[in-house]
C-alpha cells in the first residue's frame, strides 16, 4: 500500500509540474507583453549561459537574461525573436517557440504517465 502512495504522489507531482509550466506560458502569451526582441549576444548569468535580448517599448529601452538552453537551438546574434514578458517581473518571460520548455513539459506527463503504469503493475 506504501509503495502505491508513493507513486501516486509522484505522477501528481510530475502531472503538477506540467500545468503549472503549462499554465505559466499561456498566462504570459495571453496576460503577457508581445515584443520583438534582438538577440545581442549571449552572457554568463548566475544560473549559466544565457542570451541578452533587448527591446524597446514606451518605457524605454530593456535588456533581459533569457536561459541558453544545452541542446535547444542557437539564436544568432542579431537574429530577431518574439518575446512574451511580464512587465511587473521581466525576469518571467518566454520566447515563442522555445522547444526546452515544451519539452520539459511533455517529460513531466510521460514521467507521470509511466509512474501510474508502474504503480498499476503494482497493484496487480
Amino acid at each position: 500500500m506504501f509503495n502505491i502512495i508513493i507513486f501516486l504522489i509522484g505522477a501528481g507531482i510530475m502531472f503538477y509540474m506540467a500545468w503549472r509550466s503549462w499554465s505559466r506560458r499561456r498566462k504570459l502569451m495571453t496576460r503577457g507583453e508581445k515584443v520583438e526582441a534582438a538577440v545581442a549576444g549571449t552572457v554568463q548569468s548566475r544560473d549559466g549561459k544565457a542570451y541578452l535580448l533587448e527591446f524597446t517599448t514606451a518605457g524605454g529601452t530593456h535588456r533581459l537574461h533569457y536561459p541558453k538552453s544545452a541542446k535547444g537551438r542557437e539564436l544568432a546574434q542579431g537574429a530577431v525573436v518574439t518575446l512574451y514578458y511580464n512587465p511587473d517581473d521581466p525576469a518571467e518571460m518566454y520566447v515563442e517557440g522555445d522547444k526546452s520548455v515544451l519539452g520539459a513539459e511533455v517529460l513531466y506527463v510521460v514521467l507521470g504517465i509511466v509512474l501510474l503504469v508502474l504503480m498499476a503493475g503494482i497493484v496487480r
